[in-house]
C-alpha cells in the first residue's frame, strides 16, 4: 500500500508534508485486512506527527488550543513553546491520529464539519452532562465516543 503524503499550509504560508495517510488507509482496507492498516496507523503514530497538523486539524475542528493541551496531556506553555516543524512522540502522535479518525467519522455521521464541531462541544445527558470532547483525554475516552456516534449513526438513541 502506498504512503500518501498530504501539504498542510500554514497561516505563515509554510507547508508542512507529514504522513497523514491512516484515517485513509482505514477506509481504503478490505475487511480481511485491518492488520494491515491497524500495522500502518502504529507506525505512523511511531515515526511521529508534526505539530502544524496538530493545529491545523485543531482550527478545523474548532478546538482551542487549550482543549488539544487537555487531549494531549501537555501545559499550554508547552505547546506554544513547540515550532509546528516539530514531531510529537507516539503518545500524542496517537491521539492526533485518533482525533483525525474521529473527525473523519463525525463527519459521516454529522455530513458536515460545523454539525459535528456543535456536537463535540454539546453537553450530553449519557456523559453525565459533558462535552464528548471532554472524554478525548484517554484511549477509553475514544473509544467511548465513536461507540455513541455509531449507535447515532444507527438512530439508536445516544
Amino acid at each position: 500500500m502506498q504512503i500518501v503524503m498530504k501539504k498542510y499550509l500554514l497561516s505563515d504560508s509554510q507547508s508542512h508534508m507529514v504522513p497523514e495517510s491512516a484515517p485513509e488507509l482505514i477506509s481504503m482496507t478490505s475487511a480481511t485486512d485491518f492488520q494491515g492498516a491497524d500495522l500502518n496507523i502504529i507506525s505512523h503514530a511511531r515515526a511521529g506527527i508534526k505539530v502544524g497538523y496538530l493545529l491545523e486539524l485543531g482550527e478545523v475542528l474548532g478546538l482551542s488550543q487549550l482543549d488539544l493541551c487537555k487531549i494531549l496531556h501537555i501545559s499550554l506553555g508547552t505547546l506554544q513553546r513547540y515550532h509546528s516543524d516539530l514531531v510529537l512522540d507516539a503518545d500524542a502522535s496517537s491521539k492526533v491520529i485518533q482525533l483525525t479518525i474521529l473527525r473523519q467519522r463525525g463527519l459521516i455521521v454529522f455530513g458536515n464539519q460545523s454539525g459535528f464541531n456543535h456536537w463535540l462541544k454539546a453537553p450530553m445527558s449519557s456523559l453525565e452532562g459533558k462535552p464528548p470532547l471532554d472524554y478525548l483525554d484517554t484511549p477509553f475516552g475514544f473509544q467511548l465516543i465513536f461507540q455513541i456516534l455509531g449507535r447515532i449513526e444507527h438512530g439508536v438513541f445516544a
